[in-house]
Parts: C-alpha cells; sequence; structure tokens
C-alpha cells in the first residue's frame, strides 16, 4: 500500500483514528488489502484512569498514544508520538514521564492467587469472555463480533491476554477480531472490566443439568 504525502506522525494517528471508525477494510478502501493493529498496553496512570499503549501498524508503523482505560480509546486530545525500533526504549521512558505513567501494571491470564483463569469462546455472534476454578465453568462478559457490513460475513476473535492494575482491581481485555478474505482485517480491541469475584456467572456442574433436563443442549451454556 502507497502512503500518502503526509508526515509519518499525522500519517499513524490518521490510521487509528480511522480503525476506530471503519468495521473492517472495504472494497471501496483505496488500495487498501491488509489491515493489521496489535496494540500493547505499557502502563497505567495513577488513577487508573489512563493508559499508555503501544500501537504496531502493519501499513503505518510505530507509535505510542494516550487510552482512556474505560472506553478503551484514545484519550482526547492525545496525538500519536511515533518512533522508529532503535528509539522505542528512549521514546517509552519520555512518554511515560509526560503522562504520569506510575503503574506499570501486570500481564496475567489468571487471578493474583492463581485459582481462576480465564480463556474465551465464539457463540454465536458474540465472544464469551470465561473462566474456570478447575471444577466449575464461568462468564465474565460477552464482546459483540464484527460483521463486514456488505456480505454479513463476521470477524472471528479470541482473547489475546489480560492486562491488570496492580491492585487487581482493574482488567482490561485485550480482544483481536480477524476476518479473512479478499480483504484481510486483523485488529486489537480494549475492553475494560471492574473485575470483582463475587460477580463471576458461575455454571451448574453438567452432571446436575443432565439430571434436570432430559434433553441435553450441550456442554456450553451461554
Amino acid at each position: 500500500m502507497s502512503r500518502c504525502p503526509r508526515s509519518p506522525r499525522r500519517s499513524l494517528a490518521h490510521a487509528t483514528a480511522a480503525a476506530l471508525v471503519l468495521t473492517l477494510v472495504l472494497p471501496g478502501v483505496a488500495g487498501a488489502t491488509e489491515q493489521k493493529t496489535q496494540l500493547s498496553i505499557l502502563g497505567f496512570t495513577k488513577d487508573a484512569k489512563k493508559m499508555l499503549v503501544d500501537i504496531d501498524d502493519i501499513n503505518y508503523g510505530r507509535g505510542l498514544r494516550l487510552y482512556d482505560v474505560e472506553t478503551g480509546q484514545p484519550a482526547k486530545r492525545a496525538r500519536v508520538v511515533e518512533y522508529e525500533r532503535a528509539e522505542k526504549i528512549k521514546t517509552v521512558k519520555r512518554a511515560k514521564r509526560r503522562y504520569k505513567i506510575k503503574d506499570a501494571g501486570l500481564e496475567s491470564m489468571k487471578t493474583a492467587d492463581e485459582k481462576i483463569a480465564f480463556f474465551s469462546v465464539e457463540k454465536a455472534d458474540k465472544l464469551v469472555i470465561a473462566c474456570t476454578d478447575y471444577k466449575r465453568l464461568g462468564k465474565i462478559t460477552d464482546i459483540p463480533l464484527r460483521v463486514d457490513k456488505d456480505t454479513g460475513e463476521m470477524a472471528q476473535a479470541r482473547l489475546k491476554t489480560i492486562m491488570w492494575t496492580s491492585d487487581r482491581k482493574t482488567m482490561v481485555l485485550v480482544v483481536t477480531q480477524k476476518m479473512k478474505g479478499k480483504f484481510v482485517y486483523e485488529k486489537d480491541f480494549f475492553h475494560f472490566v471492574p473485575f470483582k469475584k463475587r460477580k463471576i456467572m458461575w455454571v451448574e456442574p453438567e452432571e446436575k443439568k443432565k439430571k434436570e433436563k432430559k434433553e441435553d443442549k450441550g456442554w456450553w451454556p451461554f
């Protein structure tokens, strides 16, 4: 894909903004046959309301940007700071000072005590964010799958990873949605969850369900 005649910083800012609006790469997007954007959380502000995000876009390069935790979208008036690979460490340090990133956070697919593990399962038109305590299955939330407005084709999705604030009160799901065909679309999205164990929707054991219901409709209830 040829680059537009604009500065690199402006081009990446334009790409990230457009990705928030477009559901997927459509035939009408001139010359675009592939869109792939990976997002990584580099840390949180002290109040856990903002997070610094590393953007890796296959067409527009690399950059840093401040995001809102609750919305999962770029923060207002936060510009993209582009960098070359060799300048990443220095650029990240400077951005953390500028945006007051005090909490490095931690990446984990389990709770702090490691008694609950998280995973995802596609179900119809949604991605179920599920968990297990190794005895039961439970649900945390649902995330809608993106759809091609022209063909009605539905994206495939998976829970890529989970980033937590250090106090484990805030979890941000990093979900990858992907569509293959004539045009390839793959992008990471953020979903904020104020995690509390008591809010997990646990499922009855399969043995109990089979006793109560004559017809077995499958093991996954959501």
